[in-house]
């Protein structure tokens, strides 16, 4: 028994030590050395080329995480229990439940604010804690709930969005949306900035995010575009499409409408670094035709020297860049894991999520300073604006501006 004590006493002083280097936390004594974790993946759906980046990043995750912790003498077990949520709310908590039915307590995902707001609710209820990398909704920035966001919300993006447009003189867009939660909240917040700044949003065309034939659809948006022709000069309308990866057909079917091709085209950042658009030629060269800059969440490049090996080495597993919530995906299992050597075994929910953020203020990762704010999202938040172009290896995501939050400049980038 002193025996045991004694290790236990040594092993503190060593965790502590270990504690105040590397800003590390100071570790509870643990005698668990398995930690788990559940990972809500859209692996297949309209979100599958994001969730195929973040099964990738989460395991490098997992193996860095390891190996470091092997490197100062902590030798940990890391599993990470991975399911599919189908890009589907009602998979999104059939899974959730899942993780609960095997005690998992903590869960990086899912992907999109719709399947985050369809199991906030049952998180809340059963003391589980939602870490979602990608979800950005404005809505759901709520102080107190048991959901965190590794980036910032879309009252940033409509900022970033607004700029865009009043810098090339855009009078007037046509918004072509899905319509759930994300579409919706995002479309507010761009059309708030930009009524402000002088332009005008006609009313938007809503499509089904499990629409197949995008006929009726553009068929619509093309109505609105002609009227608004009539009325303004092509270079002063355009169409805001907000989609996830089925935006694909809808460019591949938009070459077929005059008005449609008429027009500059902009997206938002579920489009933005999306593979599907660039296995499609047709799709491709639409975008690649009409501009479509789309903005996402952008890296720090403070921290390129953490980020650019992980993308070249996400790259290599995937074939292909990866979008940027591969990134702070990668950086939620850090802090997650960081949050569990802190608490000990069994913490209460508040001890969780009081540690969880604690932990994300004091790290500096691959997407650089992870501190979150009030409602538990990133705190601060970047955009890069990123378009398919050709160059001689083919069609690719290229990064075309930069925007800054903070001083509100938006800087063209040259290609």
């Amino acid at each position: 028994m002193k025996n045991t004590r004694l290790v236990s006493l040594i092993l503190l002083i060593i965790l502590s030590a270990v504690g105040c280097r590397k800003n590390e936390p100071v570790y509870q004594i643990v005698r668990r050395t398995e930690i788990k974790i559940g990972v809500l993946l859209a692996l297949t759906g309209t979100g599958y080329s994001s969730g195929q980046c973040l099964e990738s990043s989460l395991e490098l995750a997992r193996k860095d995480i390891q190996e470091y912790y092997e490197s100062i003498g902590i030798k940990l077990s890391v599993i990470l229990v991975t399911a599919d949520t189908k890009t589907d709310t009602a998979e999104a908590l059939v899974q959730l439940k899942r993780f609960h039915d095997q005690g998992i307590r903590l869960v990086i995902g899912p992907y999109s604010s719709g399947e985050v707001h369809a199991i906030k609710s049952y998180a809340g209820a059963h003391d589980m804690l939602i870490v979602s990398p990608s979800s950005v909704a404005v809505s759901l920035a709520i102080p107190g709930d048991n959901v965190f966001r590794f980036v910032s919300s879309d009252v940033i993006q409509g900022e970033a969005m607004n700029k865009f447009l009043v810098t090339d003189k855009i009078k007037v867009i046509v918004p072509l949306i899905r319509d759930d939660l994300w579409g919706t909240d995002l479309l507010d917040a761009t059309r708030k900035n930009f009524i402000e700044s002088g332009g005008q949003v006609t009313e938007p065309v809503k499509f089904n995010p499990a629409l197949v034939d995008f006929t009726s659809v553009l068929t619509l948006v093309e109505a609105r575009v002609s009227a608004e022709l009539i009325l303004h000069n092509p270079e002063e309308v355009a169409v805001y499409m907000l989609s996830f990866s089925e935006g694909d057909k809808i460019l591949r079917e938009a070459k077929k409408y005059p008005g449609l091709n008429n027009v500059s085209w902009y997206g938002g950042s579920a489009f933005a670094q999306n593979a599907s658009v660039l296995n499609d030629s047709n799709a491709a060269l639409f975008a690649s035709s009409h501009g479509l800059p789309c903005p996402v969440f952008g890296l720090d490049d403070a921290a390129k020297d953490k980020w650019i090996p992980l993308i070249d080495r996400i790259r290599s597993d995937i074939g292909r860049n990866p979008d940027v919530y591969a990134i702070t995906g990668y950086d939620a299992l850090w802090v997650g894991v960081r949050t569990y050597l802190s608490t000990g075994p069994t913490p209460d929910i508040t001890m969780l999520k009081k540690v969880f953020a604690s932990e994300s203020g004091n790290f500096f990762g691959a997407s650089g300073n992870t501190l979150l704010n009030e409602n538990g999202d990133r705190a601060y938040g970047n955009y890069d604006f990123w378009s398919v172009r050709n160059d001689k290896t083919g069609y690719a995501w290229k990064l075309v501006a930069k925007y800054n939050s903070v001083t509100g400049v938006l800087t063209r980038l040259a290609e």
